[in-house]
C-alpha cells in the first residue's frame, strides 16, 4: 500500500510530465484532436450541443461531466449574458457554470464598422493633420516671403512653380487649368486699357455668368506691380501692403482651422499697427485690427464700429457715461483698455494702447482666438460620431461627403485624388493580407485608412480584428480588478479599486490599437494588466521572458512557452491574435471559441482526466489535486461550501465529523474563516502545506489507502497508520 502523500507526490513532483503522459493516452489524444479540429467549425449552439463528442469533452473539461445529460439546463447557461448579474449563469452559486459560459460565445460577436478605439485614433489623426497643415502653411509662407522680393519679372514669377502654387491657393485659382502664358498676360494687363488681356477676360465673364473666374485674376493682377512688358514698375513686385494681404489670404485659405501660427501673425500685425493708430475710425476701418479687438474683448455682432467708438470715447468721469450705462463694467473695462479722447482721437502724449493695456489685449486674444474654430471642429467630429452609428455598409460611408471630408483631411488625401471605387477598395482591404488593395498600393496613408475600419469583402460591417477579441478584453479587464481587490476591505479596497479601474481602462483603451507583438510588449502597463488577470505577478516576469513567450510557436510542443510548467502561459499567449511573425492575423480568430479559450479547454480536459485517473486508485489524491487547482480561485468561505469536494477536503483536514456539512451555512463559514486565510491560498507554498495536512489527516483516518472512504465520491474506509504516513506527518511538524 502506498500512502496518499506519496501517491500524490508521484504526480506533482513533475506535474508537467504527468499531464503530458495523460495527454498522450490514446483515447485522450483522440478526443482532444477531435475537439481542436472541430470546435472552430461550430457556428451555433445547436451544432455544439448536437455534437456529443464536442459537448461531452467541454463538459468534462469544466468539471461538469455529471451534468452532460442536462442539455436544456446547459443551454440556458450558454445563453446567459454574463454582463448581466441577474442572468441565469450568474445567478448560480457554482462558478463552474460561469466559467463554462465564458469559454463560448454563442450570442455572436458584435459587428462594428469602426470601434471606439479606431474612432479615437482617427480623431487624433484629424487633429494632428491640422498641426501638420499649419506647419506646411508656415513653411510655404516663409518661402514666399523670402523669395518674392527677388523676382524681377512676371515671366520669372510664373516659372517658379512653388510661388505660383502659393498664389493660386491665396486667390482661389486652379493653376492646372491655365498655361504660364495666361498668368503672364494676367499679371501684365493694364486694366486702364479696355483691350488688355484681363479687361477682355472680365468682359467675357460679365457676359457668361462668371465662367472665367476673372474676379480671382483681377485680385491677382492688383496684388502685383508689373509693367505691360513684364518688368517691375517699382523696386519689388509687391509692396509690403500687397505682400501682407497676399499672405493673409493664403494663411486663411490654406488652413482648415486657425493655428498658433495664425495667432503669432495676427499678434505681430496688431502690435505693429496699433502703434500707428491716431483715431478710433482709423482702427475700425482696418478690418483686421478691428477683428482682433472683437475677439480679444469677446464683442458680438451687435457691437458695430460705431458702437465700439461710443464705448472707447466715453467720458468715464461722468456717472452716466455711455460705456457704463449701456454695457456695465465690461464695457467700462474696454474703454479703459484704450486711450481715446471723447473726440475719437488718441489722447495727447499717449498711444492708442500701451503697456499693460496692450499686453492684456494680446493675452485675451490668445485665449479666445481659436474658440470658434475649435467649436467647429468639435461639431464636425460630433457629427461624424453620430453618423457612424448608422454605418452598416461601406457605401453608407462613401455616400456621405461630410464623413469623407474627415477621412481625407485625416490622411492627407486630396479631393479627387481617389475615385469612389478606389476608396471603396481601400476600405475593403484586409490589412493582414499582403495582396490586398491597400497593401499593394504601398501607400502608408491607405494602409492606415484601411486599418481604421472593419468591413468584410462584401462591404458589410464586420467583427473588428483586434489584438484580443472584445469578449477577452472585457474578461481581462474584469479579472484584473477582481484580482487587485480580492482580499481587501474598507478604504483600502476603495483605494485599490480606483487604481485598478484606472489601469483596466487604460488597457481597454490601448489594446484596441495594438497591431503587433512589438507594440504590445512596448507597453508594459497593458501587459501587466493581462498578467495579473491570468494570475501572474508582473514583478516576477521579465521583458525577455515575455519576448520569448510571444515569440513561441504554439503548435510546437517544444517551443519556449509550451515548455513552461504552467500551461496558463500558453493560454495567455494564445488569447492574442498574433501570428508567428508577431503580426495581427485572422487565422487565430475562432467562431464560438477563441484560440486561447480552446487551448484552456483542452488543458482543463487533460487535467480533469489526470485527476480522474488518480482517483481510480485513491480518491484522496484526486481531491488533493482538485483542491490545489481550485484553492487560488477562492475568495470566501461560501465559495468553498458551495463545492462539495472542496468542503470535504476542509472537513477532513481539520478532523471534523460528517455532521459538519449539515450545519447551518453561516456556522460553517465561521469555522472555515477561523481556520483559513483565503489570501494565503494565493501562495503555492501555503496551498501545498494545506494539501499535505489534508493527506496526513486522511491517511490517519483511513488506514486502507486503496479506500476512498471519506471522499465525496465513495464510501467508508478502515483505520491504520503506515510508515509512509508517519513520515509525511513528521515532515509537516519539521
Amino acid at each position: 500500500m502506498v500512502s496518499t502523500f506519496l501517491a500524490y507526490d508521484l504526480v506533482v513532483r513533475d506535474l508537467k510530465s504527468s499531464l503530458e503522459r495523460t495527454a498522450s493516452d490514446g483515447q485522450v489524444a483522440r478526443e482532444s484532436a477531435y475537439y481542436e479540429e472541430n470546435i472552430g467549425k461550430v457556428t451555433t449552439m445547436e451544432e455544439f450541443l448536437d455534437d456529443y463528442r464536442l459537448y461531452a469533452y467541454a463538459m468534462k473539461a469544466y468539471g461538469l461531466e455529471e451534468m452532460t445529460y442536462a442539455k436544456a439546463f446547459m443551454k440556458k447557461v450558454l445563453e446567459s449574458d454574463l454582463t448581466d448579474d441577474a442572468s441565469f449563469a450568474n445567478s448560480l452559486s457554482d462558478e463552474r457554470y460561469r466559467n463554462f459560459a465564458q469559454a463560448y460565445q454563442f450570442t455572436g460577436q458584435t459587428t462594428d464598422a469602426q470601434t471606439t478605439t479606431q474612432e479615437t485614433e482617427l480623431f487624433d489623426l484629424y487633429k494632428a493633420a491640422q498641426v501638420t497643415q499649419a506647419d506646411d502653411v508656415e513653411a510655404e509662407t516663409y518661402y514666399y516671403e523670402s523669395m518674392i522680393g527677388s523676382i524681377t519679372s512676371a515671366e520669372q514669377l510664373v516659372k517658379n512653380s512653388r510661388l505660383m502654387d502659393y498664389l493660386a491657393e491665396a486667390y482661389g485659382i486652379d493653376r492646372e487649368k491655365y498655361t504660364k502664358e495666361h498668368f503672364v498676360k494676367v499679371l501684365t494687363s493694364d486694366l486702364g486699357d479696355s483691350d488688355s488681356y484681363l479687361s477682355q477676360l472680365m468682359a467675357k465673364d460679365a457676359a457668361s455668368n462668371n465662367d472665367y473666374n476673372s474676379a480671382a485674376f483681377y485680385k491677382l493682377n492688383q496684388a502685383f506691380g508689373f509693367n505691360t512688358d513684364g518688368t517691375l514698375s517699382g523696386t519689388t513686385p509687391q509692396t509690403d501692403t500687397q505682400k501682407e494681404a497676399t499672405v493673409k489670404l493664403y494663411v486663411d485659405g490654406a488652413q482648415t482651422y486657425v493655428s498658433e501660427y495664425s495667432l503669432s501673425r495676427e499678434k505681430a500685425y496688431y502690435q505693429s499697427k496699433i502703434a500707428t493708430i491716431t483715431s478710433v475710425s482709423q482702427l475700425t476701418s482696418d478690418s483686421r485690427l478691428f477683428a482682433y479687438v472683437q475677439t480679444a474683448f469677446q464683442l458680438d455682432t451687435t457691437v458695430t464700429s460705431s458702437v465700439f467708438k461710443s464705448i472707447v470715447t466715453s467720458d468715464l468721469t461722468a456717472a452716466d457715461n455711455y460705456a457704463l450705462t449701456n454695457g456695465g463694467e465690461d464695457w467700462v473695462a474696454i474703454a479703459q483698455a484704450f486711450n481715446f479722447g471723447t473726440d475719437g482721437n488718441v489722447k495727447s502724449g499717449y498711444a492708442a494702447q500701451q503697456g499693460t493695456q496692450l499686453a492684456s489685449t494680446n493675452t485675451a486674444y490668445a485665449e479666445y482666438y481659436d474658440d470658434e474654430d475649435q467649436a467647429a471642429m468639435q461639431q464636425t467630429l460630433d457629427y461624424y460620431t453620430s453618423k457612424l452609428d448608422e454605418i452598416t455598409n461601406v457605401d453608407d460611408l462613401l455616400d456621405n461627403e461630410s464623413l469623407l471630408v474627415v477621412l481625407r483631411r485625416s490622411f492627407g488625401i486630396e479631393e479627387g485624388e481617389l475615385t469612389k471605387d478606389e476608396m471603396r477598395k481601400v476600405l475593403l482591404s484586409d490589412v493582414t493580407d499582403p495582396k490586398s488593395y491597400a497593401n499593394k498600393s504601398r501607400d502608408e496613408r491607405l494602409v492606415k485608412l484601411a486599418q481604421m475600419f472593419n468591413f468584410d469583402s462584401e462591404g458589410d460591417a464586420a467583427v473588428p480584428l483586434q489584438a484580443q477579441n472584445q469578449f477577452d478584453i472585457t474578461l481581462v479587464a474584469k479579472n484584473y480588478i477582481v484580482s487587485k481587490i480580492r482580499f481587501l476591505e474598507g478604504d483600502e479596497q476603495t483605494t485599490a479599486k480606483e487604481a485598478a479601474t484606472t489601469e483596466s481602462e487604460y488597457y481597454q483603451k490601448q489594446i484596441g490599437g495594438i497591431r503587433s507583438v512589438d507594440e504590445l510588449l512596448a507597453d508594459r502597463r497593458v501587459v501587466d494588466v493581462v498578467l495579473v488577470a491570468y494570475g501572474f505577478n508582473p514583478d516576477d516576469v521579465t521583458d525577455d521572458f515575455l519576448k520569448q513567450a510571444f515569440g513561441s510557436d504554439l503548435t510546437d510542443d517544444k517551443s519556449f512557452v509550451n515548455e513552461q510548467d504552467d500551461p496558463k502561459w500558453a493560454e495567455l499567449v494564445a488569447s492574442f491574435n498574433f501570428d508567428i511573425e508577431g503580426n495581427l492575423t485572422r487565422d487565430t480568430v475562432g467562431t464560438v471559441q477563441q484560440r486561447g479559450s480552446a487551448l484552456a479547454t483542452i488543458n482543463d480536459y487533460v487535467r480533469q482526466t489526470l485527476e480522474e485517473n488518480e482517483g481510480e486508485s485513491n480518491e484522496a489524491v484526486r481531491l488533493a489535486l482538485y483542491f490545489e487547482r481550485m484553492a487560488p480561485t477562492l475568495t470566501d468561505a461560501y465559495e468553498l461550501i458551495a463545492d462539495d469536494a472542496l468542503a470535504e477536503v476542509f472537513r477532513v483536514t481539520f478532523g471534523l465529523t460528517d455532521e459538519f456539512s449539515s450545519m447551518d451555512v453561516d456556522m460553517q463559514a465561521k469555522v472555515i474563516n477561523k481556520n483559513i486565510d483565503f489570501a494565503d491560498m494565493q501562495d503555492p507554498a501555503e496551498v501545498k502545506k494545506f494539501v499535505q495536512r489534508f493527506m496526513a489527516m486522511y491517511d490517519a483516518e483511513n488506514g486502507d489507502y486503496s479506500s476512498g472512504a471519506l471522499s465525496v465520491l465513495t464510501g467508508s474506509g478502515s483505520t491504520g497508520i503506515s510508515g509512509d504516513l508517519l513520515l509525511s506527518i513528521a515532515t509537516l511538524k519539521s
